[in-house]
């Protein structure tokens, strides 16, 4: 993803919650939830871990952070990612910069 197909800087909030904590709240459905909570529950087991909601949703979010990479594009000529990097820090504080 490129800066320039940023269309609404809202989406950066998501991007930054991603990157600083794993999760983007209000993401998944309750009946979502319920089904990936399910689906996870014999893998939580096989660990030796407890299944309960907050185990097998902490070993889901361990999982989505090992197995997901985002690729960010930003310029940086002018000022348009200066003023991201302060108002969204995960962009910096919670990436590799190439």
């Amino acid at each position: 993803m490129t800066d320039a197909q940023v269309a609404d800087e809202k989406f950066l909030v998501l991007i930054n919650d991603m990157l600083a904590s794993g999760e983007i709240n209000g993401l998944f459905t309750d009946d979502e939830t319920t089904e990936i909570l399910a689906s996870v529950k014999n893998e939580v087991r096989a660990q030796g871990i407890e299944d309960t909601k907050e185990n097998c949703w902490r070993y889901f979010i361990d999982k989505v952070r090992r197995n997901l990479k985002i690729v960010l594009c930003f310029s940086p000529v002018g000022a348009t990612l200066r003023v991201r990097a302060r108002r969204f820090p995960a962009l910096v504080n919670c990436t590799n910069i190439d």
